[in-house]
């Protein structure tokens, strides 16, 4: 696969610039424009298809629901929970932070904000529950369980549907609304069971990761596996390379060159423009590539029912021409 810097360096020979010797530190006034176009072409262009050279391998592994008896300290209307001096079983870790959390009867899910020590977290909230001291020497029933996770930094979108994200795995891809619907008609119940549906969005709080959220709680340690559409990495330095294969890399010049002349660069104007040009010269070359099976046409029963009534089981059906007639109906 050709580097950035040798396809900077073979746009500019065809405009008869001066040759880019480095991508890495002060640049000249033209290779940073050139930089810009490959990088806005390369951002556009992974969005046009499914690309094998773009495909990740992924794997969640869904954390086991925590649900038991401790002792708590914790104060109602203040968001600092304690575990008591006797308590020997449950330990908080910076892994618990963001998951959500339940304690005693009190009918509120709580997330975890920050884990100050192995004793002592932060709700999100301030806990609206009565009082809870060791002195009352009552073992409190709580839930700590992790329904969120986050998507590798390269992550794009799913390959192919994302209804088949994870598989056969039982796991319904739903809207953020969906989602969002079915947990405010349950309330404060937190369901802890076998997920049956997931959505993707947000991000988290470095705002470097997607979220993939599971519903219900997730009760048991399970691995997903998925593939997905990586972004495709920034040309920054003197050695990365266009990861497209050498048929495309035609199309990029050509689109590098349609745009090197014009003085929107920095503009809305050049996405839509960059889209449309990708989309004509793509479909004229035939380029796509996808990383998916392509969908195959065949007649379904009552196509086939409808040509034997027609012409008898002797006869030999064009389907093609069929299937023009009848607008493609018979998909599957």
């Amino acid at each position: 696969m050709i580097t950035g810097l040798a396809l900077i360096n073979e746009v500019e020979d065809r405009m008869n610039w001066r040759q880019t010797d480095t991508l890495e530190g002060t640049l000249r006034p033209e290779t940073r424009k050139m930089l810009r176009l490959l990088n806005r072409i390369l951002a556009t262009m992974q969005t046009l298809d499914d690309w094998h050279l773009l495909r990740g391998d992924g794997t969640i592994q869904l954390v086991a629901a925590d649900e038991s008896t401790a002792y708590f300290e914790v104060t109602k209307d203040t968001a600092t929970v304690e575990l008591g001096a006797s308590e020997a079983t449950l330990v908080f870790s910076d892994s618990m932070k963001g998951r959500a959390i339940k304690i005693g009867t009190h009918d509120t899910i709580y997330r975890i904000d920050s884990v100050q020590s192995p004793t002592a977290l932060t709700l999100n909230r301030p806990f609206l529950g009565a009082t809870l001291t060791e002195a009352d020497d009552e073992l409190v029933s709580y839930s700590i369980v992790q329904d969120r996770y986050a998507l590798p930094a390269n992550y794009d979108r799913p390959t192919d549907d994302i209804e088949n994200f994870f598989g056969t795995n039982s796991i319904d891809a739903v809207g953020p609304n969906t989602f969002l619907e079915q947990r405010r008609n349950r309330g404060s119940t937190l369901l802890v069971s076998d997920p049956d549906m997931f959505t993707i969005y947000g991000l988290d709080d470095s705002e470097t990761f997607q979220i993939v959220h599971f519903d219900p709680y997730p009760d048991e340690t399970r691995i997903l596996n998925f593939t997905y559409q990586k972004d495709h990495p920034a040309i920054e330095t003197d050695e990365d390379r266009v990861l497209f294969q050498r048929s495309h890399e035609a199309i990029i010049i050509e689109a590098m060159l349609h745009l090197a002349n014009r003085d929107y660069e920095d503009s809305t104007k050049v996405e839509a423009v960059l889209r449309d040009f990708m989309r004509t010269i793509n479909q004229a070359q035939g380029a796509g590539n996808p990383a998916g099976d392509k969908m195959r046409m065949t007649p379904n029963s009552k196509h086939r029912i409808a040509q034997r009534a027609k012409w008898g089981r002797g006869h030999s059906v064009d389907w093609r021409d069929t299937f023009d007639m009848v607008n493609r109906i018979g998909l599957r």
